[in-house]
């Protein structure tokens, strides 16, 4: 019975896992919810922060737009 649970809590993090790297859109409910279930704790802070970035919109970042160094005036870019 424990290695069952193992295992299915194991494949449940693996589905998330990647369900938040190919449509992290789907998940922004969870991560709303979870960043208001913390809001009035003070432990887990990290997991707090994390879970307020990934339940905004600007969170979700992909391509040029977590690039730190796209600059157009400079003429450089991320890619």
């Amino acid at each position: 019975m424990t290695q069952i649970i193992l295992v299915a809590l194991i494949v449940v993090f693996c589905a998330a896992y990647w369900l938040q790297k190919l449509a992290p859109a789907t998940l922004v409910p969870f991560w709303r919810t979870l960043a208001g279930l913390l809001r009035n704790t003070q432990h887990l802070t990290g997991l707090r922060a994390r879970a307020e970035r990934l339940a905004t919109p600007g969170g979700l970042r992909t391509g040029c737009g977590s690039c730190k160094n796209c600059n157009s005036s400079k003429g450089g870019g991320c890619h």
